[in-house]
């Protein structure tokens, strides 16, 4: 029972259902029994798919998955970790305008309405292009090792929700050679590699399928179609983020996302940036510590054409046993390419 504890007062601030009240308990060990039997992970963790979620492992072994910002960690009672190389913070300049976020979100909104569309040529598809950036880190031996992992997506999608998707991991990058040996040692992979996935019609992406709502009310319920709406208010801004970076959005579709962000209580003006892509925007954010720690979700929108640019988490107060340096981005999407382009054979 020590053990457990421990545990409980290591991760105790991380639990998702730490709030649930007494009459909830039998729910509750009912749901953790089904997580510990399904989501179990073991050795170094590396996540890339997009979705998030947290496991709490009793036993005296503790494991925390944070896959939407790109970062996992197991952990065993371990000393202070050496610090991790992290992306520079951006630089925030002042505000386009002085309009709070919900109405300058509304005026960006009805400029992406008023854009053209671009007409779709024959025998075209949707064609994405994305960087992103995740932090991975594992503990083993009571040392922590991280790597930078930057990755290149390029999806392609027919209307009836056929395509391919590639993924390319390029090599990671490394704090010190001590954390590459080490990270070598645990089995990782210090190389380039490529994922590439063919799916027929209705597997391509399941969870964005079909047209994309043009009403922010509607796409609301659409971004969580077959569950429970989301607790909290960033988690749309998640959605939203991964939206980008799978789908091409028509000037309807785009106006809807930001009216959308508008409404969701928390969005706050970050200020003028330069994305890591070097272009020009809008940063839009929330601070929230929905999944455990205290981070800034923060949207960069093009003031021209109201596209959304990029995607940042970052951690504001507090690390827990992650090992960066505060404030810290732990993951970034830089959206590249949108337009239709012919299918690969």
């Amino acid at each position: 029972m020590k053990a457990v504890n421990e545990v409980r007062q290591l991760l105790g601030g991380l639990d998702p259902a730490r709030h649930v009240r007494p009459a909830d308990e039998n729910s509750r060990v009912r749901d953790l029994g089904r997580i510990l039997a399904s989501d179990r992970v073991v050795g170094s963790v590396r996540l890339g798919h997009p979705r998030r979620r947290f496991v709490l492992a009793a036993a005296g072994a503790a494991v925390v998955a944070v896959a939407a910002g790109g970062v996992a960690l197991e952990t065993f009672r371990q000393p202070q970790p050496a610090f991790a190389a992290t992306p520079a913070i951006l630089n925030y300049g002042p505000p386009v305008s002085e309009e709070p976020a919900s109405a300058r979100l509304r005026r960006l909104a009805a400029l992406a309405a008023a854009q053209p569309a671009a007409q779709q040529p024959a025998g075209t598809v949707e064609y994405l292009e994305s960087t992103n950036w995740f932090l991975n880190s594992s503990i083993s031996g009571g040392r922590t090792t991280s790597a930078v992992v930057p990755q290149q997506w390029r999806s392609w999608r027919t209307d009836d929700d056929a395509g391919r998707m590639v993924k390319k991991e390029l090599p990671p990058t490394f704090r010190t050679d001590a954390d590459r040996r080490e990270w070598q040692r645990g089995g990782g992979r210090i190389d380039s590699s490529e994922e590439v996935r063919d799916f027929t019609t209705g597997g391509f992406y399941s969870r964005f399928q079909g047209s994309v709502p043009t009403d922010a009310g509607v796409l609301r319920q659409w971004l969580t179609a077959g569950a429970s709406a989301h607790e909290a208010p960033v988690q749309y801004l998640e959605d939203v983020a991964e939206l980008a970076g799978v789908r091409l959005l028509n000037p309807a579709q785009r106006a809807a996302v930001l009216r959308l962000l508008a409404d969701l209580p928390g969005v706050t003006v970050s200020g003028s940036v330069t994305d890591r892509a070097g272009r020009p925007g809008e940063a839009f954010s929330i601070v929230s510590d929905a999944h455990g720690l205290p981070a800034q979700y923060t949207v960069i929108v093009d003031s021209g054409t109201g596209a959304l640019l990029g995607y940042e988490e970052m951690l504001t107060t507090t690390a827990g046993k992650l090992n960066v340096t505060i404030p810290a981005v732990i993951s970034y999407r830089s959206y590249l390419v949108a337009e239709y382009a012919a299918m690969p054979r």
